[in-house]
């Protein structure tokens, strides 16, 4: 067995249906190549992992967002922008995400590149 194994959503629910039909802890662990107490982790957060909508079932973190209303702000002024052919910038973005977030109240708000 590998030392360290970061799975996909996707595969965390393959290995929570496996342990849904009743197959053997032991014999899980093996299958996907993981160790017993990465088993009994995932057994553990089976409720947020099964909470977890993800369009992209092959992503293996779970990313919080802080400003959510900022970022879909952002992101429907990109598509918009976009489907009229305006070019944007990094650093418009950034400065229309201040101004979104001057406008929804947030004080604290550390803009990033990400």
């Amino acid at each position: 067995m590998s030392k360290r194994k970061c799975l996909s959503f996707k595969q965390k629910n393959l290995i929570l249906q496996e342990v849904d039909k009743g197959v053997k802890k032991k014999d899980i662990a093996l299958k996907f190549d993981i160790l017993l107490n990465s088993l009994s982790t995932i057994i553990k957060n089976r409720d947020k992992l099964q909470n977890y909508v993800s369009s992209n079932s092959c992503s293996k973190r779970l990313r919080t967002r802080v400003y959510e209303d900022v970022d879909e702000a952002v992101l429907k002024l990109i598509h918009t922008m976009r489907d009229k052919n305006v070019p944007i910038s990094g650093p418009f973005v950034i400065e229309k995400a201040f101004q979104f977030t001057k406008t929804l109240g947030y004080d604290q708000f550390l803009g990033s590149n990400g």
